[in-house]
């Protein structure tokens, strides 16, 4: 199979930093890569959580990704202590099922400030960075979280699903840009993951994963060299033939069943 990136396969060697670790899928990437070897620093909003969970096995950066000064403040604190990531893997999300009759605008618009928008406070300084500081034994990377959301439009999510395509079509263009810069990028696609967000869903969700189930097959992905990780593979396959539907068709079929 083509590889993307250069595979991971000896987390022992390399310095990750897990942004939204406090629960769920970061939560069990900390503890999987902590299992092996990997030097890890974490970060999220709820200090106290993460001092709970990683006081002996990581350094806590407790950060909020959509306060820029935060960010800038990080960083020169990484830099300056010689404690900068070869690999970044980010996670926050925010997420509320709602129709557009009911959606409440600023609500939404909080929820994509943290969703994509803050992405841009931190990814162009990090790559502006490596770039800076390239390394000798291994490439960078960064992992993007998105979500089989991304692929076509659903009823109900529609600032979750647009921050979700907006992560993917990010990750593609970093991943062409960056190629040659010795910057390796992934996408990670999960579908329905058994989390505090999931829970405000009121309908049956399918193969519905556990966060550690999702952090297995993220490192597996890894250390193939895929560009793009999608799993369940039942349900990630039927999103991807979605994808390729006529638009029309794919409307009216989606009115059908919604």
């Amino acid at each position: 199979m083509f590889k993307s990136n250069v595979p991971i396969s000896n987390w022992h060697a390399r310095r990750v930093w897990i942004i939204g670790a406090s629960e769920g899928i970061g939560l069990a990437l900390a503890h999987r890569l902590n299992t092996k070897k990997a030097e890890i620093i974490v970060s999220a909003r709820n200090e106290s959580r993460l001092s709970a969970e990683f006081e002996d096995i990581a350094q806590i950066l407790p950060i909020d990704v959509t306060d820029t000064l935060q960010i800038e403040t990080s960083m020169e604190l990484l830099v300056t202590r010689n404690m900068v990531p070869d690999t970044v893997f980010w996670l926050p999300a925010l997420y509320q099922p709602t129709n557009l009759i009911n959606l409440e605008p600023q609500s939404a618009l909080d929820r994509l400030q943290t969703n994509i928008l803050a992405a841009f406070n931190l990814f162009p300084r990090m790559i502006q960075h490596w770039h800076a500081n390239p390394l000798e034994d291994k490439n960078y990377h960064w992992i993007w979280f998105s979500s089989l959301a991304a692929y076509r439009g659903l009823p109900n999510a529609s600032d979750y699903g647009a921050s979700r395509s907006a992560i993917s079509h990010l990750a593609q263009s970093a991943h062409i840009e960056l190629k040659e810069s010795n910057i390796d990028i992934s996408l990670i696609s999960p579908g329905f993951v058994d989390t505090r967000l999931t829970k405000k869903n009121n309908f049956k969700m399918p193969l519905i994963m556990t966060p550690d189930r999702v952090a297995q097959l993220t490192l597996e992905g890894l250390q193939k060299g895929r560009f793009e990780t999608h799993f369940p593979k039942r349900m990630s396959w039927i999103f991807k033939l979605l994808n390729i539907l006529p638009i029309g068709l794919y409307l009216k079929l989606m009115t059908m069943f919604k």
